[in-house]
């Protein structure tokens, strides 16, 4: 059985474009006041421009509750939703009706009927479309999302399955100067992205193996909480100590049944969940300084998208790393629980 491969990929982003400057000054300034602990961090994030929904910081204007905040996700995520599947069917010359299962994840909103359910009327697939919705899960989501996608073609040959991540952390930000909160306000965007497997694809890249790894020990130090005023986060951090010391082992376990060691991976994929983040895996890999170019430069121009970030990580690689058949890549993120995943793609 030929291995689940990538047939169509896509990214989108709303239609404001911030400075991170300007997200300081026009979005968290007028509501917290000057703050040099809150300016720092926006200046030292290594950001240079986020996306988001709102095209100045009105919204924040006042204390926002949850349903106001699930309000605006599903009236913004419905359209972003659509205008990048529909990219994503594009590039893989297929049409709505060609898809078998639809999978979509999310952790900054949620409804029901969900946006698969509505995802699927607007753009006219099919009625015996199979579709989950898989949330609660942050920053690593894709990969459950694309394992059950990978699943999906592995038992129904010719199966043609199409994975969304959407996320609208923009609209979370808090009134409030406590760490997380601007940790949270210092790295978080807006974007959607959307993959395409079947098990017929000649460009691939190809799903090799995955590998998953959850530290129970530390399911306090990364968190996403639900509150009267939206999600609010939880971020420790001994997180990037907790990354760099299982980051290798995890890569190791991952490549070591294919008879492959790190020095035969051309590409590295890791979600850039800060940029301290990667400067540690960085050193805990091994890597040179060119390794995790496209993992930076999508934190620059895009900041931390959560589960759809790895999958910008992908297309940059894809459109920018020119990958020859052959080329071996990883991809890696790593969220709440402390949970780390990891997948090996063959071109």
């Amino acid at each position: 059985m030929p291995d689940p491969a990538i047939r169509g990929l896509a990214t989108a982003v709303p239609p404001y474009r911030h400075a991170q400057k300007d997200i300081y000054e026009q979005f968290i300034e007028p509501r917290l006041g000057p703050n040099r602990l809150a300016r720092a961090a926006f200046m030292s994030a290594q950001i240079d421009y986020r996306y988001s929904v709102f095209g100045d910081g009105s919204f924040y204007d006042r204390r926002r509750t949850f349903a106001e905040r699930n309000e605006a996700y599903m009236r913004h995520a419905r359209p972003l939703g659509a205008q990048v599947i529909s990219r994503c069917l594009e590039d893989a010359s297929l049409t709505p009706g060609d898809i078998d299962d639809l999978i979509v994840v999310s952790c900054t909103g949620f409804d029901t009927p969900g946006l698969d359910l509505l995802l699927a009327a607007d753009l006219g697939m099919r009625h015996d479309l199979r579709r989950t919705f898989i949330g609660a899960m942050g920053c690593y989501a894709a990969f459950p999302g694309l394992y059950r996608a990978a699943s999906a073609v592995r038992a129904r040959p010719g199966t043609r399955t199409l994975v969304l991540c959407i996320e609208l952390g923009t609209l979370h930000f808090q009134d409030d100067p406590g760490t997380d909160n601007l940790l949270a306000m210092a790295l978080f965007g807006d974007g959607a992205a959307a993959v395409l497997l079947d098990d017929g694809a000649a460009r691939g890249p190809y799903l090799i193996d995955q590998r998953t790894f959850s530290d129970y020990q530390t399911l306090d130090h990364m968190a996403w909480h639900v509150g009267d005023e939206g999600f609010r986060l939880t971020l420790s951090s001994y997180v990037p100590n907790v990354l760099r010391a299982h980051a290798a082992g995890l890569v190791d376990a991952l490549l070591a049944p294919h008879g492959l060691r790190r020095s035969e991976v051309r590409f590295w994929g890791l979600h850039p969940g800060g940029a301290l983040i990667l400067d540690y895996l960085e050193r805990a890999l091994d890597l040179d300084a060119e390794a995790l170019r496209f993992s930076r430069r999508v934190l620059r121009e895009y900041g931390n998208l959560s589960s759809a970030t790895v999958l910008f990580v992908l297309d940059e690689m894809r459109r920018c790393g020119e990958p020859r058949p052959g080329d071996l890549a990883v991809l890696m993120a790593f969220g709440p629980g402390l949970t780390c995943e990891s997948c090996l793609l063959r071109w």
